[in-house]
């Protein structure tokens, strides 16, 4: 993996343990801001006839590492736009009128939700005794036949630790409930395929794992699910003919394209895409068996210091960052910071910190040195 390194400056003057957070700036990303420059610049208005295009090669780039057929994934802007979309496709004046959703789900989404109540929603929010977990079963049996959509995490951000996506899944088919999982803590770093798991809705985002910057959020939805959806959160490229520029109704249109908004935001989508393209390039399974080796390294060199491990001890039921907890982690996470040890701070979880691709065991090392300098 450390053939990569080069392509990430920030790697060369600092401990970059943070790509939970905030994935590491890869040299690509510059290079093809400059490019959309150069093309805006040279072309004025004639630059969309390539960039309407795309933002389709770029949203079936992710469809590859998601395990999704071509034109089942479209870009947005962030994911509390697209779950309000797929929110605005939903009829809740019936007796299927339910949202179910994890206490523990991460907060912007947990606010789309809750607004959706202005329109006849009705929220069924799952509890978690511990504020790290929530048993499979619980939230199944709140999954019932009034349930109109299910909103789940794929790993909570407070602990890292994964939910049964396919066993809920399976559940939501028994009711006749859709699921909408949001994969932002898991997507790049640990292996899933949404064909092989049936699953209906998957959101997520380019700047964590992917390397991809703010600014690209995406959703795929299920071939034979999509042109069902008429979202109200909307705009004219969501229409067949955008450049027509005809008068309401909107003729949503047939491909994945039925989910964009307003103008779209072309930048955040161009410097995401290299992010996308090393994560393909060197496939997530690899990255996977890379990332476990080394947070079973932090676990173990954290227990030998008597500090607590707050996500799950086994790789299986984890995503791909370990929280550690001692007295005064909070501000000792702020002079790891000021030292360039990029790692950041989460109320219940201590200090979290993440090996990607780029991350070597000198890293690690490096890490636990500046800790002990502290403590």
């Amino acid at each position: 993996m450390k053939q990569w390194r080069e392509q990430f400056p920030i790697l060369a003057d600092s401990t970059y343990l943070v790509s939970h957070s905030m994935g590491a700036a890869p040299l690509g990303a510059r290079e093809s801001l400059k490019a959309y420059w150069d093309e805006w610049a040279s072309d004025g208005p004639e630059a969309w006839e390539r960039w309407l295009p795309r933002i389709g090669e770029i949203a079936d780039g992710i469809g590859v590492i998601i395990g999704a057929p071509p034109g089942s994934v479209f870009l947005g802007p962030n994911v509390s736009v697209l779950q309000a979309a797929i929110g605005s496709c939903i009829d809740f004046s019936g007796d299927r009128n339910e949202v179910v959703y994890e206490s523990l789900q991460f907060p912007s989404l947990t606010y789309v939700w809750r607004e959706w109540e202005r329109y006849g929603a009705v929220n069924r929010i799952v509890d978690s005794d511990d504020g790290r977990t929530i048993p499979t079963q619980r939230i199944v049996e709140t999954i019932t036949e009034k349930t109109a959509l299910a909103v789940l995490s794929h790993a909570y951000y407070v602990s890292g630790a994964l939910a049964d996506v396919r066993a809920i899944q399976k559940h939501c088919r028994e009711v006749g409930a859709l699921l909408c999982v949001d994969a932002y803590q898991t997507t790049g770093i640990l292996p899933y395929d949404v064909t092989q798991w049936d699953l209906d809705i998957v959101t997520g985002g380019s700047h964590k794992w992917l390397c991809g910057g703010p600014g690209c959020g995406w959703i795929y939805v299920k071939p034979s699910l999509a042109r069902e959806l008429r979202p109200a959160v909307t705009g004219w490229m969501a229409h067949e003919r955008p450049f027509a520029f005809e008068p309401s109704p909107i003729v949503y249109a047939a491909s994945m394209y039925r989910f964009g908004h307003g103008t779209p935001t072309i930048p955040g989508y161009v410097a995401a895409a290299p992010g996308h393209e090393i994560i393909r390039a060197i496939g997530v399974p690899q990255i996977r068996e890379h990332n476990i080796r080394l947070t079973q390294r932090i676990i173990a060199m954290s227990l030998e210091r008597g500090l607590v491990v707050r996500t799950p001890l086994e790789p299986e039921r984890r995503t791909g960052w370990i929280g550690i907890d001692f007295d005064g982690a909070e501000t000792a996470c702020r002079q790891l910071i000021a030292q360039r040890v990029f790692v950041d701070y989460r109320p219940t979880c201590g200090i979290r910190l993440s090996p990607h691709f780029y991350t070597g065991d000198d890293e690690i090392e490096a890490f636990f040195i500046a800790l002990d300098g502290l403590t």
